[in-house]
């Protein structure tokens, strides 16, 4: 009798499959790659959208310091109302030649375009008030060597 349950264990054991096959045809083992697939695939949506959501906000974060730049530039040129002119053009070329010769003279210049018009002002000197303008004018034109005059910027 002893011998007939060695044969028919041994048989099973001929007949029954290998581990690895019962790996690969196991259900569970298959849900759980999908499921393990799934996971890596919804990680990755994940941190594609989160790059996306900060790379937006860094775009908002610009555009907002940009704006507040230029908010903060048009508030300065409004505090500056007088500015201390020392030549006036229609074409740009020639508003930028003088703009940099006066930066070569030592003044910080700047183009200032007049209101509703088609003139190229270059400024080189910006005040708050009418008797710090007329009072700079003197010495600007001695040192610019030309006419000069005091603008107020609307």
């Amino acid at each position: 009798m002893k011998r007939k349950v060695i044969v028919i264990i041994l048989g099973l054991m001929l007949l029954t499959p290998s581990c690895d096959y019962v790996k690969s045809h196991n259900p569970f083992t298959k849900k759980a790659r999908e499921a393990e697939a799934l996971r890596l695939q919804q990680e990755a949506a994940r941190l594609a959208d989160s790059i996306r959501v900060a790379n937006e906000n860094i775009a908002r974060e610009m555009e907002r310091q940009a704006e507040l730049a230029r908010i903060a530039e048009q508030e300065a040129l409004e505090l500056e109302k007088y500015h201390v002119i020392v030549g006036s053009f229609l074409t740009p070329e020639y508003a930028t030649a003088w703009l940099n010769h006066c930066n070569q003279l030592g003044f910080t210049s700047k183009v200032v375009e007049m209101d509703g018009g088609r003139w190229s002002l270059i400024s080189v000197g910006s005040y708050d008030n009418i008797h710090d303008a007329w009072n700079a004018l003197d010495r600007i034109q001695e040192t610019a060597g030309g006419e000069a005059w005091v603008f107020k910027k609307e």
